[in-house]
């Protein structure tokens, strides 16, 4: 038995010589449940290995390693995300893994990626919509815990904001495959079903018994907003958890910034626009939404970007006073977008 078993799930309950359960049926493979099988005697075990698409993988490695010099954290995202794509279809076999798997994958991306300034920069220079479902519910994870250290949250808490944004959109592994990966926008009876995903992942983790209720409650009220137009229960202000909030916000976001089968991307200061005008209308919390961009948008100065009109400009200073419209620079000029209204910054570039 070797490390190349990482990743994959198992295809049986595996019992050590007195009887006793050592690990379940779609356990995902770590080097931890490896050691430990190892331990007991183990040489081979029989698995089932999640199929995905060897060529997308490599082009996005392709691309995070030309944005990132650290090739480590590279491999940590990326295997992360297969770990979580691995998680996640274990539900479709009837089958929810135990919290724990998830929380050891929350820690590895806490303790490899969160603190990472340059490769959560990174995350947005990804081009390509290929496994949307687990990128996205990888960075929301990550927005989520920071967001919830941003507005003061106890260490205990973030934490657990973390590993509720990577569980978010469990749902979806029980709407129709062809509808969550539709090419074209959905019709308005398939955006009724796909709005079903926030019940199934509050069953899902209901049934379960061992997830904390913040769980159920992030994957049925992720979709609300605060004047009560979201769904699927228009609750309205403060019947919206705090830990609900957060995540749609972090959902929104990250929505916005990435590659969709239908939609590009747009870079973060858009986004956070979008977010502000969002809670200028009352739909997102004005505070936790300002907090936010404030931290995210400073991140990026001494990045590139791509203007409106197609200039390539790098960003010099954030404007306090209106951070999505900065002092940028191309070549030897400088331009201060609050006095070019008819700019902005398009997306972030290489």
């Amino acid at each position: 038995m070797d490390l190349s078993l990482e990743g994959r799930v198992l295809a049986e309950d595996i019992y050590n010589a007195y009887g006793v359960l050592l690990l379940s049926k779609g356990t995902v493979l770590t080097s931890k449940e490896i050691a430990k099988l190892k331990g007991n005697g183990f040489q081979s075990v029989n698995v089932k290995e999640i199929p995905h698409n060897q060529e997308d993988d490599r082009y996005l490695r392709k691309q995070f390693q030309q944005i990132s010099a650290n090739k480590h954290l590279v491999e940590t995202y990326m295997n992360a995300t297969q770990t979580l794509k691995s998680l996640y279809t274990s539900v479709t076999h009837q089958y929810m893994p135990p919290i724990h798997e998830f929380e050891q994958l929350y820690e590895t991306l806490r303790d490899q990626v969160i603190s990472q300034r340059d490769l959560f920069r990174s995350l947005y220079l990804l081009e390509g919509s290929e496994n949307y479902t687990y990128r996205h519910s990888i960075n929301v994870g990550i927005l989520s815990a920071i967001i919830a250290n941003l507005v003061g949250m106890p260490q205990d808490e973030v934490e657990m904001m973390g590993v509720a944004g990577l569980l978010h959109d469990i749902g979806k592994m029980l709407v129709p495959s062809e509808i969550v990966m539709k090419p074209d926008r959905l019709t308005e009876d398939e955006c009724e079903i796909m709005k079903l995903h926030t019940v199934y992942g509050h069953e899902l983790f209901q049934k379960s018994g061992e997830f904390p209720e913040v769980f159920a409650q992030i994957a049925l009220l992720h979709h609300e907003r605060m004047d009560g137009s979201g769904y699927p229960e228009q609750r309205k202000g403060v019947e919206i958890p705090l830990s609900c909030q957060i995540v749609a916000i972090a959902d929104m976001f990250d929505a916005i910034c990435s590659d969709r089968i239908y939609k590009e991307r747009t870079s973060p200061f858009e986004a956070a626009q979008l977010l502000w005008n969002d809670a200028c209308r009352g739909k997102l919390n004005p505070q936790i939404v300002s907090t936010f961009m404030q931290s995210i948008i400073s991140m990026y100065i001494g990045s590139r970007a791509l203007l409106s009109n197609g200039d390539e400009v790098e960003i010099v200073l954030i404007n306090a006073d209106e951070p999505m419209r900065p002092l940028v620079r191309k070549g030897t000029e400088y331009f201060d977008l609050r006095n070019k209204r008819d700019l902005h910054l398009q997306k972030m570039i290489l």
